[in-house]
């Protein structure tokens, strides 16, 4: 078999006759590894008191160990929450610039409890944090923490986004022009739009200017910002938007065609520069190849 060895198939072990039965809470029965997996997450990730007093059926899988039992699960739980929040950490590093060490590891620590990881990658775990501001009573004074939130969730999800090819000018040319109107250009996989109040790109920068001098403040009373998250090269950036290219982006991420998306526009924003938009987005591949509206 090209040297490749095939495992038989697992057959466990018969139990100790010493060995107590281990309960799932539905009577005796050895628990499935599912089961006991689920029970172990649950408790890690529950109230601190489900590791002080762990469930009979998770105890009954540590038989003789009982006195040491409740301290060992508390070293594990530390070390769960620790690396999650720390994961969470390196996703949102704007949130840690902006309230410090303690409260961001505090807010993070916090919405593990709530909702801890559904999959493996982490690099996807953390949706959800901008709701989860919004909630969380010691933030309330600081109103522009969730939008804050929403920009590193979309650079997080611009950067791990799918690769896809841009549409380049060359590849627009090939179209007939009578079928211009027509074609339907998406958005590529790593865009991102945003709307905030806040003025999140004087945020960022804010947040990402070295050697910044203590004194300084942020003026949070610059009005709002239309931004687009992308990816160019190998990590997410954001550009400001103008209101009516905004509105373009929108119309065509929806799937509206070409033409219905400039017609929308021009109603809203007579003197919007269609050319001039075209030629920014054909420099930032802002789009992917056309689809044609059949």
């Amino acid at each position: 078999m090209n040297g490749i060895r095939i495992c038989r198939r697992f057959r466990p072990l018969p139990p100790r006759p010493d060995a107590p039965p281990q309960s799932s809470g539905k009577g005796l029965y050895p628990m499935r590894l599912s089961e006991t997996q689920t029970l172990f997450s649950r408790t890690m990730l529950d109230h601190p008191d489900a590791v002080a007093n762990p469930d009979p059926a998770l105890a009954g899988l540590f038989a003789g160990e009982e006195a040491i039992l409740p301290a060992r699960l508390k070293i594990y739980r530390n070390n769960i929450l620790g690396s999650l929040t720390k994961a969470m950490q390196a996703t949102y590093p704007l949130i840690e610039k902006l309230t410090g060490e303690e409260f961001a590891t505090g807010l993070m620590r916090s919405f593990v409890l709530e909702s801890p990881p559904q999959e493996a990658c982490l690099a996807r775990y953390g949706a959800g944090l901008d709701a989860f501001i919004e909630t969380f009573s010691p933030a309330k004074d600081l109103p522009y923490l969730a939008d804050v939130a929403r920009l590193e969730w979309a650079m997080n999800e611009a950067y791990y986004a799918p690769d896809d090819r841009p549409l380049t000018p060359a590849g627009l040319q090939n179209v007939p022009l009578e079928e211009l109107a027509d074609m339907i250009l998406p958005l590529r996989a790593s865009i991102r739009l945003l709307d905030s109040r806040w003025p999140l790109s004087a945020i960022r920068n804010f947040c990402l200017k070295e050697n910044r001098d203590e004194r300084e403040t942020l003026n949070l009373d610059q009005g709002g910002c239309q931004i687009m998250v992308y990816r160019p090269g190998l990590s997410a950036d954001i550009v400001p938007l103008e209101s009516a290219e905004y509105a373009f982006l929108q119309a065509m991420s929806a799937g509206d065609t070409l033409g219905q998306s400039l017609e929308t526009i021009l109603k809203t924003f007579p003197g919007f520069d269609f050319k001039g938009f075209l030629q920014k987005h054909m420099a930032l591949e802002t789009f992917s190849s056309p689809v044609a509206n059949t």
